[in-house]
């Protein structure tokens, strides 16, 4: 029920003579202060790859006490990948930690080599203490189910909570057999097991690069190694509980999106700050001063649809389908705010639900409830309980909604459960800051990530999402010229929003939630979508040529074509409905493909019309027909049917 692997213990061998020495050592051995820690030991081994990495590249693992201030502690393991630098400048290492992916599932090629990072220094990439790679691995199986549930409709959300707390707890009392304390997850460990690593490698110094939750663990490390930390990145930092979970964070995130589509009534969010020219320069915040009355209009529109979804529960579709009761409202619109795409669908999903159309959130649901019910999800908890207060994890509230939101409910579940308290935010960071992030993200927060870090320097990439550097290509330029020299940085020169998605307004879109559900698919369901129209436009064009040169070769011949016209008809609008068609999806693709997620371009419905005259043209095909063409015929109908069958279900949506 829940998957733990056990934690090693050293072997002990004692004999008589190791006693005696053991005795003399410890009478001769000045005597410590009370209460200090004892020594711990931490060691590297080389072991097998737990994922491909580039050539050249060594793996091992980095064994430490699992718990710090347990004399003969059990052990954890953590393994590693070291990417050696292409070209040896003296330039400190650079070490990855992740937040919310295994070790297993990096593409460390394209991270290291690809993407520049191990272009002139080595790149360590990390497990972190109770990731799915490292032993002992946290995790939660009736936790997950029990909050993928929570998002029903079933009973009311306190017997939902209940349950989730009662997994947790159940969760922390198996760890506790295996002597596992949830405390030891928590970001100062963490920290403690980066410093060990950069010792055991033998580097003086190295710099840190956090993404999402891990950043909690990057700044404590100034803490637990001062000396050894040259600087800091935080790559879209996530600190306290995972994602945007307070109904004032969301309100004021979907408020700023809004300001990137349709203009809006009244004020507007002030335009986000862009990144500062100098370190030496004191930073803007990521978070824009977005107006009050556009904030509680997008406060309105999440509370008209979640009453939507109250007076009308949602069964979605898909393989593992859940009736979305209110409460799923929110998890769901956080979700689609970390992600570039959806966020510029999420304002138009919002509008449609509050009309009564739920069908439409399909696709964004189910990759909120794939996420939210993550069995990683479990270790961004333990380290979200361990940063609750720190700068950046404190969201902003709304005064309208005093009651926490399921998300809220959930994160506090989990603290109680696990017994992990906060840890104090690291003190004065003797070294440079490099923060990443969205204006979007920022917004939900009372107090900015950079306010506790005196040095931060922040750049803002609009519409980048959560994590920036991973749709932002200029996020990434911006990266390696702060790594490059920190002292001297300069404001990239590129564009800083090329991550931003136009967002949809509702007047360019026909919602088609089959067609969103498989556009939207990751296994080609895009592609296959579209053969059948491919395959009747290759059809229809190649009989229109046929048609028009036989035309063209009856009027030469100075023959009659007024029966030639008519039997036109049914491939020339084909090819027309096909031609169009294909024009404005790749325009749609183009400019805005957020479109993809709520149906397909408004203009499309209104081609069937040429579909249809198309159909209708088959007619005097028929009665044109002689016995050896019938067959031939009788194929190009079906395929006519077929197309439009495949119309009034994929870009109609009559059923």
């Amino acid at each position: 029920m829940h998957r733990i692997d056990r934690p090693r213990r050293r072997p002990i061998a004692v004999g008589r003579g190791a006693v005696a020495a053991l005795t003399l050592g410890l009478l001769l051995m000045p005597t410590s202060p009370a209460g200090a820690a004892p020594t711990v030991a931490a060691e590297v081994s080389t072991a097998e790859c737990v994922t491909a990495v580039p050539g050249g590249s060594r793996c091992g693992v980095l064994t430490v006490p699992l718990s710090r201030a347990v004399p003969d502690s059990a052990e954890a393991t953590l393994p590693y990948v070291l990417v050696p630098a292409a070209l040896e400048t003296g330039r400190p290492p650079l070490v990855y930690l992740a937040g919310g992916s295994a070790l297993s599932t990096l593409d460390i090629q394209q991270l290291a080599v690809e993407g520049g990072l191990a272009a002139d220094r080595d790149v360590v990439f990390v497990e972190r203490r109770g990731g799915r790679d490292a032993t002992p691995s946290l995790d939660c199986a009736s936790a997950t189910a029990a909050i993928r549930a929570s998002l029903g409709a079933d009973g009311d959300r306190a017997a939902r909570v209940a349950a989730i707390g009662t997994a947790f707890a159940s969760c922390a009392a198996a760890w506790q057999e295996d002597g596992i304390v949830p405390s030891d997850f928590g970001v100062a460990p963490a920290a403690a097991d980066l410093r060990d690593l950069r010792q055991q490698l033998g580097y003086a110094r190295w710099t840190i690069l956090a993404v999402g939750s891990s950043a909690g663990v990057a700044l404590a490390a100034s803490d637990a190694d001062p000396g050894g930390v040259d600087g800091v990145v935080l790559d879209g930092p996530d600190l306290g509980a995972p994602g945007i979970v307070s109904a004032g964070g969301v309100a004021a995130s979907l408020a700023v999106v809004r300001a990137r589509g349709v203009e809006p009534q009244g004020p507007v969010p002030s335009p986000p700050a862009a990144p500062q020219a100098a370190a030496a320069e004191k930073p803007e915040t990521a978070s824009p001063d977005t107006a009050p009355t556009e904030v509680s209009r997008s406060a309105g529109i999440l509370t008209a649809a979640t009453d939507a979804l109250v007076a009308a529960p949602h069964r979605t579709s898909g393989p593992r389908p859940i009736t979305l009761g209110g409460d799923a409202l929110l998890a769901i619109a956080s979700h689609a705010l970390s992600e570039p795409t959806a966020q510029a669908a999420l304002p138009v999903l919002l509008s449609s639900v509050a009309d009564g159309d739920s069908t439409v959130l399909d696709p964004v649901a189910n990759d909120a409830i794939a996420q939210l019910a993550d069995s990683g999800g479990i270790l961004d908890r333990v380290l979200g309980c361990s940063t609750t207060g720190w700068p950046g994890a404190i969201e902003r509230s709304d005064a309208e909604v005093t009651t926490p939101t399921l998300l809220e409910d959930v994160a506090a579940a989990a603290c109680s459960s696990f017994a992990v308290g906060a840890t104090p935010p690291p003190g004065a960071i003797g070294t440079s800051v490099f923060v990443l992030g969205a204006p979007e993200q920022a917004a939900a927060l009372a107090v900015p990530v950079a306010d506790g870090t005196a040095d931060a320097l922040v750049a803002v990439f609009p519409g980048s999402g959560a994590v920036p550097s991973v749709s932002s290509a200029c996020a990434r330029v911006a990266m390696r010229a702060w790594l490059s020299d920190p002292a001297s940085y300069r404001a990239a020169l590129c564009d800083a929003d090329d991550a931003a998605v136009a967002v949809v307004d509702r007047a360019d879109v026909a919602a088609s939630p089959r067609w969103a559900e498989q556009t939207s698919s990751d296994t080609g369901g895009g592609w296959l979508l579209l053969v059948l129209p491919i395959l009747f436009g290759l059809v229809a064009i190649g009989w229109s040529v046929a048609w028009g040169y036989r035309l063209i070769t009856q009027a030469l011949r100075r023959q009659p074509v007024q029966d030639g016209l008519l039997l036109g008809i049914a491939p020339v609008f084909g090819a027309t409905w096909a031609i169009g068609g294909a024009v404005v999806l790749v325009r749609a693709a183009a400019s805005s493909p957020a479109i993809a997620l709520v149906g397909v371009p408004a203009a499309l419905p209104w081609l069937s019309i040429a579909l249809l005259v198309s159909c209708l043209g088959l007619v005097p095909v028929w009665q044109g027909a002689h016995r050896g063409s019938r067959l031939r015929i009788a194929a190009l109908s079906l395929l006519w049917a077929a197309t439009a069958g495949w119309t009034a279900l994929f870009v109609l949506a009559w059923w």
